[in-house]
């Protein structure tokens, strides 16, 4: 037998085969580049997911900052406070104690 006679017998399998060979190169080179792309998108994500991480410290380091500031305000007006109110207790007292000498004062003149 030679080649003629062969392909002449099997002239259904040539495109048979042909059609194999051409769909497997197309399948390989279409998961190869399935395989690329879903590696460049994870690569993508995890840039995008740092970049959002470090905002997101950056941003909760602010926040912490203010709120300690914040606080920091709180206890300098309840020291504030404090201090306010002992002040005008001891107004008070004086204003009271000046009062009663005003009324011995009064009441001796009289006398």
């Amino acid at each position: 037998m030679n080649i003629a006679e062969l392909l002449k017998k099997n002239i259904v399998m040539i495109p048979v085969v042909a059609s194999l060979v051409v769909g497997t190169f197309t399948g390989v080179r279409y998961i190869v580049s399935l395989t690329e792309t879903i590696n460049k998108n994870k690569a993508a994500i995890t840039i995008i997911n740092d970049k959002h991480l470090k905002n997101q410290i950056e941003y909760i380091a602010i926040i912490q900052e203010n709120q300690n500031h914040l606080l920091l305000n709180i206890e300098k007006n309840k020291g504030n406070t404090i201090i306010t109110n002992n002040k005008l207790k001891r107004l008070d007292e004086k204003i009271r104690q000046l009062e009663i000498d005003f009324k011995n004062f009064l009441i001796q003149k009289i006398n």
